[in-house]
């Protein structure tokens, strides 16, 4: 039965990577090594799978969805499975601690398109990469270091963007990778990543979660359901008139798999009904196939833990569908 309360947006929820938190696990991890992190990651990681009923709840929905769109897995959706998926979620804040630290071995990163990548850096071109809440994105540390003059720009929706920048640029790993709060999309905002795309670098949106207000998302399938996903990549991609790949980071037995893939060479979305809402379910529909073939490669790496198939009216937010809105 539902609850009478409607959960909150995702941005409400409370983030347990607290600055102060990171801090501690960056001193374990540099007197201790990785085996005293994993100590102390099981009774963190089950406090806040017994306390945290949303995010649980959330992890067993996903499961369930995952094991009945793809059988052949028998994943199962039990609370073993759910506090292995946590578990997941763990494990990867050692990784971005090591990550924006610059200590990734690069001899365990596989990225087969790497030359597309290296192709828009000889032409001194900026792109759009879409990525997602797959893995680990703080991988892309790697993509910046291939080169020392990489320059990507993570736009983020909290409010703990500037806490982050802080945090990291006191260690070695972060010069090249910045987090840029866009809660809103305004016109100051769209020119300065207008100016880091002519400048040559990149930017880095994730095309898995609805905004924090505005309410631009579009519904397509995603794992047999109708979810929302956001319309702000694909609007922002058109504003800016710049290619778009999409970009997955996750761990795979024992070593890292950084996915890029081209998605656009330019997106222009129609200003006139239906053509632009049939265009942004065709980009959005494009992307949720994508998103699901790395869910299968990664079951227990999709951290979204939140009602992910309920629409934003229904979640209580400001989120309502506003397909017909202006970029």
């Amino acid at each position: 039965m539902m609850s009478d309360n409607p959960p909150k947006h995702w941005a409400a929820l409370e983030e347990t990577s607290l600055v102060w938190g990171i801090k501690a696990l960056v001193w374990i991890y540099r007197i201790f090594g990785r085996w005293a992190f994993r100590l102390i990651l099981m009774p963190v990681v089950s406090f806040y799978f017994f306390t945290g009923a949303i995010a649980r709840d959330a992890s067993r929905d996903y499961l369930r969805r995952l094991n009945r769109y793809f059988p052949d897995l028998r994943i199962g959706s039990g609370w073993w499975q759910s506090y292995r998926h946590f578990l997941g979620f763990g494990e990867t804040l050692l990784d971005k601690i090591i990550a924006w630290m610059g200590y990734i071995d690069a001899g365990r990163i596989d990225f087969p398109n790497r030359p597309l990548l290296l192709e828009l850096l000889e032409q001194k071109r900026g792109a759009m990469l879409v990525s997602g809440h797959i893995g680990n994105l703080e991988i892309c540390q790697a993509i910046a270091n291939l080169r020392g003059h990489i320059r990507l720009n993570i736009l983020v929706h909290t409010r703990h963007a500037e806490k982050f920048n802080r945090l990291l640029g006191g260690t070695t790993g972060s010069a090249t990778i910045k987090l840029i709060q866009v809660t809103e999309l305004n016109p100051a905002i769209a020119i300065e990543l207008q100016e880091k795309i002519e400048g040559g670098e990149f930017l880095v949106m994730v095309g898995d979660r609805v905004p924090v207000q505005g309410g631009r998302t579009i519904t397509v399938p995603f794992l047999g359901a109708d979810a929302a996903f956001p319309q702000g990549p694909y609007l922002l991609a058109s504003l800016l008139r710049c290619p778009v790949f999409t970009l997955f980071c996750y761990a795979s037995q024992g070593r890292y798999t950084i996915d890029l893939q081209p998605f656009a060479d330019t997106i222009r979305i129609p200003r006139a009904e239906p053509q632009r809402r049939d265009m942004l379910k065709t980009l959005a529909r494009r992307y949720a196939e994508q998103l699901e073939t790395h869910c299968r490669i990664a079951p227990l790496q999709w951290f979204n833990f939140y009602p992910y198939w309920q629409t934003p009216a229904e979640t209580g937010g400001n989120n309502r569908q506003q397909e017909n809105d202006s970029p």
